[in-house]
């Protein structure tokens, strides 16, 4: 019986990748809303579905989205994830979740951290809600949430 060679964990590369992101006109009016803890979505005139965050144009119509309009924040998790094991460039420390979650009046997910719970009582279908900065550290992106906590006795499943 052969022995496996020790697996590589890391390496350090020579290759630097510079990149910038452009968060488009719907993607931007989302992300200017979490500046004054508003989730902006946007609706397609054609097949209705609703988008949070939103493009510019509907993904399956590929018509122009309706004007931003604000909705509540509380969702329900629809799918997620238990970190276990650290990687490089973490900012967190394990073992923490990750969950889709569908905010009520959307058809989309937003993917967000799950605090103030026991991992092993997370589930799909429990209800959550969004718990924000303090107002001097809110800014243009999704680190104005800081986690989705459940809300109380809430459960779709």
């Amino acid at each position: 019986m052969s022995t496996l060679p020790t697996p590589v964990e890391s390496f350090t590369s020579p290759h630097k990748v510079d990149y910038t992101f452009v968060a488009g006109t719907g993607r931007s009016t989302f992300l200017r809303g979490l500046k004054h803890r508003t989730l902006l979505a946007r609706r397609c005139g054609t097949c209705e579905r609703v988008y949070l965050p939103a493009p510019e144009f509907c993904s399956r119509c590929l018509v122009e989205l309706s004007e931003p309009f604000e909705l509540g924040g509380s969702g329900v998790v629809k799918t997620f994830c238990v970190v276990n094991f650290p990687f490089p460039g973490q900012k967190i420390d394990p073992p923490y979740l990750v969950a889709y979650i569908q905010v009520d009046g959307a058809d989309t997910t937003l993917m967000h951290l799950i605090r103030d719970v026991e991992l092993s009582e997370v589930h799909i279908g429990m209800r959550v809600e969004p718990v924000w900065r303090a107002e001097e550290d809110l800014d243009t992106s999704m680190n104005s949430i800081r986690y989705y906590r459940p809300i109380a006795g809430g459960s779709d499943a």
